[in-house]
């Protein structure tokens, strides 16, 4: 079993392609990838630090079979468009707490959201905190200052708004009516009522299980997008929910097979959902809310 160290080194032999592509203008999208043999050689034999690019593919390689394929493309992402771009060529030991800031205020500079620039210093410090578990450095202290943000509140539907888009979707009175419903008397997120099939529907105890979610994320390598049916969003995020009586009556009026957004065997898309919603809205001359906030206010206005 190949340590992050060792993975690390091997990468030290492989940089020349992804160097070259850098110095000849294109953008940093040519990551290496780590074989999985064992090494022939021992880490005594590269007595440099390695860089943040190395120990960044051997992260990566890592992390390739251990996490969702679409964390892991994120994490790609997260690397090759801010991380590497200003910490690519910097060795382990030369990162501090200060050349974090640095990188702070550049990308607040180029107008990177806040909470974009903390996850990518948190990928960063993964990073670092795997080669400090190999003994390459000492994590060092990285405590950066970030801009306060004041919080805006969400709009929600109007009780007004939220009871005409319901009597709608009782009108309208097909498959993917029956799923908005669902996410307005529930709250599940988008992927998840994308993924719901009716087999999902318990009518003995009035009760939905979430199994699945449906997830779309960009393949950086073969530059398209996957849309996928696998694992909701965290472990907890399978469970049980309970709904009133008149949601189970709805259901049962409509109940039919497959998932409950297409009425077949094929699921649909967050993206089509989405849209879906939003001619509803604008149908209806109802001020435009996200998809999510229709889960905001479900924890606002609570189960009726």
């Amino acid at each position: 079993m190949m340590t992050f160290a060792q993975l690390g080194q091997l990468s030290l032999q492989m940089q020349m392609l992804y160097v070259q592509g850098v110095n000849s203008g294109s953008k940093p999208d040519d990551l290496i990838e780590l074989p999985d043999n064992d090494l022939p050689f021992s880490v005594s034999e590269f007595p440099e630090t390695p860089t943040i690019k190395i120990c960044t593919e051997a992260f990566l390689n890592l992390k390739k079979y251990t996490v969702r394929q679409s964390t892991y493309h994120r994490y790609i992402r997260c690397f090759r468009n801010s991380v590497l771009p200003f910490f690519g060529d910097m060795q382990l030991n030369c990162i501090s707490g200060k050349v974090v800031q640095e990188f702070v205020n550049a990308m607040l500079r180029q107008g990177m959201n806040p909470k974009s620039i903390k996850y990518c210093v948190t990928m960063l410090k993964s990073v670092l905190l795997c080669a400090e578990a190999d003994g390459i450095i000492t994590m060092p202290v990285i405590r950066p200052q970030y801009p306060k943000q004041c919080k805006t509140e969400r709009p929600i539907l109007s009780d007004e708004d939220f009871y005409r888009l319901n009597n709608y979707l009782l009108q309208e009175n097909n498959s993917v009516s029956t799923a908005l419903l669902v996410v307005m008397h529930t709250g599940i997120r988008i992927g998840e009522a994308c993924a719901l099939q009716w087999s999902d529907v318990d009518f003995k105890t009035n009760s939905i299980y979430i199994r699945n979610s449906v997830k779309r994320y960009y393949v950086l390598d073969e530059k398209r997008t996957v849309c996928e049916l696998g694992e909701p969003k965290t472990p907890k995020s399978k469970r049980r929910i309970y709904i009133s009586k008149w949601l189970v009556n709805i259901l049962k009026q409509r109940q039919g097979k497959g998932f409950i957004c297409t009425g077949t065997e094929k699921f649909c898309s967050p993206e089509s959902l989405r849209n879906v919603f939003n001619r509803r809205l604008k149908k209806l001359n109802i001020q435009h809310v996200r998809f999510h906030d229709l889960r905001h206010g479900f924890a606002t206005r609570g189960r009726d």
